[in-house]
């Protein structure tokens, strides 16, 4: 097989797995507005996601988040926490000379 043959096959596989997706999305969206709000119960999550607001890098998040923890404990709790709200569609992010910033998404 080719590579462009492969390529337009991952593509066909693509674009079936996003049609898919946006259909569970539709079909579920009352289930996933419930999983959302309920991710925000954590208070820990809620700081962390409240402070996304495109400025603070991940250690500043943290440091705020949790002053009296090193920055060794509070950075890997607080990247796990923002890889929850990312992976849930709440928080995106951008990269920028070596650090991460948070942003909050809209819709």
């Amino acid at each position: 097989m080719a590579n462009k043959d492969i390529y337009d096959k991952l593509e066909e596989i693509r674009s079936i797995l996003s049609e898919q997706l946006a259909l569970f999305k539709i079909i579920n969206s009352s289930e996933i507005e419930k999983a959302k709000s309920k991710i925000l119960d954590d208070p820990s999550r809620r700081k962390i996601f409240d402070l996304c607001d495109n400025t603070k890098s991940v250690s500043q998040i943290a440091q705020t988040v949790f002053p009296d923890k090193p920055l060794q404990k509070s950075v890997p709790a607080t990247s796990y926490h923002l890889s929850i709200l990312e992976e849930y569609g709440l928080v995106a992010h951008r990269d920028d000379r070596g650090q991460r910033y948070y942003h909050k998404k809209r819709g």
